[in-house]
Parts: C-alpha cells; sequence; structure tokens
C-alpha cells in the first residue's frame, strides 16, 4: 500500500529525540510533542500505534488528520510546515505527522515552549530558551535571509506570490494579509525593508540579474561519457517555481511515455520513475548551496542514465548510507524549503529519498545512486534516458553506410543498393551501435521494426560491406561492428 513502508520504517526504530508514538489522537499531547519536535530536531509522530507498538488504527481518520492539522497550525506559534497524512497499513489507518527543525526559535504552543530530550517532551529551562533564541539570532544571519542589494519589489513576479498568498492560506487559515508586501513580511523574505535572497531565488522575475549561480543547467548527451558534443543543452533562468514547471514539462517530451491499449482503454507510462526523478530535482533545488558564487545544479541526461549533479554537501551527521533509511532532514535552505512545502510541491516531509527508491522499484526501475565528492553531492538513475536521437551521429553512420556501399558498387562487388535498402542498412548499424554487447537478429527485428526476412538481406548486405560481421555460437552469437566500421565512423 503506498507509503505504508514509511510506518514499517518507523516501527523498526526506537522511540527517541525525533520519534513518538501515540496510541490517540489527544490535540494537546500532540501539540507539545510536535513544538518540541520543531525546536529540537524535527522528528515524525505516529498516532494509531502505541508505545509498545501495537497497531491499534483511528477511526474516521482522514477527518481526524484535517482537525490535527488545524489546531496546530493555528496553535503552534510561529508558523510551521506541519506534514499530516493519513497512511493506511495493516488494514488500519494510522495518521503521521512529519515536522523539520524550526528556523524561526523558540517555537510556543498555547504560550509554553517545549523541547525534546530523548523519548520525553519537556517545557524549556531558561539555559535550553537562551540556546533557543542564539539559533534564531544565528538564522538571520543565515545567507537566506541577506539582502538583495539594489532589488525593489518591482524585481519580483507578483503573480507567482499571489499564487503562494492563496495556497498559504489554505493552509493557515486564520491568515490575515493585507498584501504582498505584508504576506513576504510575514513569512521573513522580507526583512527590514529588503528583499532577502531566499525572496529572490523564489520569486525573482529575472534571478539571475542578482544571483547568478541560481540557473539550472540540463544537458542531454549522445553517448555514455560528456565529450564534446550534445543533443541539447538549456538554461533555465527563472525563478524556483517557473523552473520546476518548465523542468518538469521538457522531461516529459525527453523521455517520453509508453503507450498501450488494454481493450477500448489507453494508459500512458512515463518511460521513467516520475514521482522519484521529481524529488531528486526538488532535492536538489531546495538542498543545493546557493551561497557559493560557484554554485550549480546541473542535469545531465546519457544514453545509460540520468545524473543530478549538485554543489552542496551533505549537511554534517548525515552520509549517503543515510539516504535509504529514516534520517533527520537537515535544511540547507528552510525558508525555500518552507515555500515549496506551501506550494505543494513537498507533501511529506523528511521522506523523499525513501520514497524515490520505492517509486523506482515499483515501476520496476534500478534504484537510484548517490555519491559525495568534495563539496558536490549526485545521483544517479541507472537506464534512465532520453528519446532524442543525436543528428551527428545519425549522420556519421549515413556518411560510413554510403562510404561502403559506393566503395562495393565501384568494385563490382554487389550491383546496386537503392535508397531504401540504404536506410535500412543505417537502421541496423545505428541499433549495433547502440550497444557493447551485441545484438542478435530477432532483438533487430523488435528494435526496426521490419520482417525477419528483410533483416536478413540488410545483415547480408552489410556483412558484404564488411561493416558488421558475427561472433559466437550459432545459437547464441550476436552481430557486433567490424573494426572497418568503427574507422569509418571515426573519421
Amino acid at each position: 500500500m503506498e507509503n505504508s513502508f514509511i510506518i514499517e520504517n518507523l516501527l523498526q526504530q526506537k522511540e527517541g529525540v525525533r520519534l513518538e508514538f501515540k496510541a490517540k489522537p489527544n490535540i494537546d499531547a500532540i501539540a507539545k510533542s510536535i513544538t518540541s519536535f520543531i525546536n529540537t530536531q524535527g522528528g515524525d509522530l505516529v498516532v494509531g500505534i502505541d508505545d509498545k507498538k501495537n497497531v491499534l488504527g483511528i477511526e474516521n481518520a482522514q477527518q481526524q488528520s484535517v482537525m490535527i492539522q488545524n489546531a496546530l497550525v493555528e496553535l503552534i506559534k510561529p508558523t510551521a510546515p506541519i506534514s499530516v497524512q493519513v497512511i493506511n497499513y495493516k488494514k488500519k489507518e494510522i495518521i503521521l505527522i512529519s515536522v523539520w527543525e524550526g528556523a524561526k526559535k523558540p517555537y510556543q504552543y498555547k504560550g509554553a515552549i517545549y523541547n525534546r530530550i530523548g523519548q520525553i517532551t519537556k517545557t524549556t529551562t531558561p539555559e535550553k530558551l537562551t540556546n533557543l533564541i542564539s539559533q534564531r539570532k544565528q538564522a538571520d544571519f543565515h545567507w537566506e535571509r541577506m539582502p538583495v542589494l539594489g532589488a525593489e519589489l518591482t524585481d519580483l513576479d507578483t503573480a507567482e506570490i499571489q499564487h503562494t498568498i492563496k495556497l498559504y492560506q489554505e493552509y493557515k487559515k486564520d491568515a490575515k494579509i493585507e498584501d504582498v508586501e505584508d504576506f513576504l513580511i510575514q513569512v521573513g523574505l522580507l526583512q527590514n525593508g529588503n528583499i532577502t535572497n531566499a525572496c529572490m531565488v523564489l520569486f525573482g522575475k529575472n534571478p539571475i540579474r542578482f544571483i547568478p549561480q541560481s540557473r539550472i543547467r540540463l544537458t542531454l548527451y549522445p553517448a555514455k561519457t560528456s565529450g564534446n558534443q550534445f543533443i541539447d543543452d538549456k538554461m533555465f533562468e527563472g525563478n524556483i517555481f517557473k523552473n520546476i514547471t518548465a523542468i518538469f514539462e521538457y522531461l516529459d517530451i525527453v523521455y517520453g511515455k509508453n503507450l498501450t491499449v488494454k481493450g477500448l482503454l489507453r494508459t500512458d507510462k512515463p518511460n521513467y520513475p516520475a514521482l522519484a526523478l521529481r524529488e531528486g530535482i526538488l532535492n536538489a533545488i531546495v538542498h543545493r548551496d546557493y551561497n557559493s558564487v560557484k554554485g550549480f545544479l546541473q542535469i545531465s541526461i546519457y544514453s545509460d542514465r540520468t545524473e543530478i549533479i549538485n554543489y552542496g554537501a551533505l549537511p554534517d551527521g548525515i552520509t549517503v548510507a543515510d539516504l535509504k533509511v529514516e534520517h533527520n532532514s537537515i535544511l540547507r535552505n528552510p525558508d525555500i524549503a518552507q515555500m515549496c512545502f506551501y506550494r505543494k510541491h513537498i507533501e511529506m516531509l523528511g521522506t523523499g529519498t525513501q520514497r524515490m527508491i520505492r517509486d523506482c522499484k515499483e515501476n520496476k526501475f534500478k534504484i537510484p545512486v548517490w555519491k559525495q565528492n568534495d563539496n558536490v553531492t549526485t545521483v544517479t538513475f541507472p537506464d534512465i534516458s532520453h528519446n532524442r536521437e543525436d543528428k551527428s551521429t545519425d549522420d556519421a553512420v549515413n556518411d560510413a553506410v554510403n562510404d561502403a556501399v559506393n566503395d562495393a558498387v565501384k568494385k563490382g562487388e554487389i550491383d546496386a543498393v537503392n535508397d531504401a535498402v540504404s536506410g535500412g542498412l543505417t537502421d541496423v548499424v545505428k541499433a549495433i551501435r547502440s550497444t557493447d554487447v551485441g545484438i542478435t537478429i530477432n532483438e533487430l527485428v523488435a528494435n526496426i521494426d521490419k520482417s525477419h526476412r528483410t533483416i536478413q538481406r540488410y545483415i547480408q548486405l552489410l556483412k558484404t560491406l564488411d561493416l558488421i560481421e558475427f561472433k559466437g555460437a550459432a545459437k547464441t552469437g550476436k552481430y557486433y561492428l567490424t573494426a572497418k566500421a568503427e574507422r569509418k565512423l571515426k573519421q
């Protein structure tokens, strides 16, 4: 069942600083615990499972979840992103409440400040309160909160802000917002009359004018390495929300869809793990290190994989291995993350990497692989490639085949090869060239969509031209390009 694996993962852990189980949906007890999580390290609260991990379930869970979220958003000050989800686990409905560590500490519930010590929620001591206030001051000097010199409200995309206000008011129903400027002040994106860096990358009309490192590059390569050739190279230079829309629209075209028909119904299935790739790109956008002018976010799509390469190391305390299991969700850019949450680009807090793995498995794709090198984090999706053909590769294959045909005709080795056959020869050479492990005649028939007899005729001609050769046993062997073909393709 969707997201039930998250409950399964949480049940394998002990209650502690970031996890608590509650049997019943008691608003007061839940609010105190959630406030303590926000003031400490963030965390998950599971309602409908007792502290002995007995799965009890919640009646009318959907209605209860709405009541809980509304109460938490209204009663916890200042406003923080709080994710409340109903998950069906072992035929019982469970409520999962997740929060990030807050950037505007201290947070209060009914005027009291709570923090988490081990698995206990306690009211804050004077010493802890001093520490929370200190953390709040440090957050105010974070890159996100720094002013953008020379920027005015006219440099912002009002339509994007208005859309965000609408969704924010759906989340915080008692929010009173006078205008765009008032909203930006309330959410911390306008500080002392100055537009902040976070505000500019989120809502700027032309953010690269002020923050050039905020652009995103997406490149399609014809082969397994970057080299000097590419099929397409795009720069996305808008604000975060414009870029998110444009990138995903482009990827739908680049990867394509697989159409299947069952009876009278047609089903469109993406040729890629849509949820997983979306999470990967959004994680990179939210967690990238915007502070450095050397910062970058590169999406590279090769013939055998897709890579998202992000300038910004994993936060201290989190390793690559941690990404595959339940782990702390430490925000590098809390203001940016918060707006993405209100815009519903982030649906569940702290489970993105686990959901990526799950989505790949469920849709029969290889799971993503993370690696970190110096200050760069890369996530690779094996076998997720584009559907674009490289014109330069097509030209090289055409030239190689035509040269071989012309040489053979001059030598009298074959009488003639018409245009239709020449095109078919090119298709066979391209299909063989696309793999390093050879190809069978049945695979050629499937790839080129020609009859078995026609493919046999193409193969015989290509063998005569000394462009392909057969290697291996009669029943299990495959066709490969010859050294002559490889030389011609490199000319």
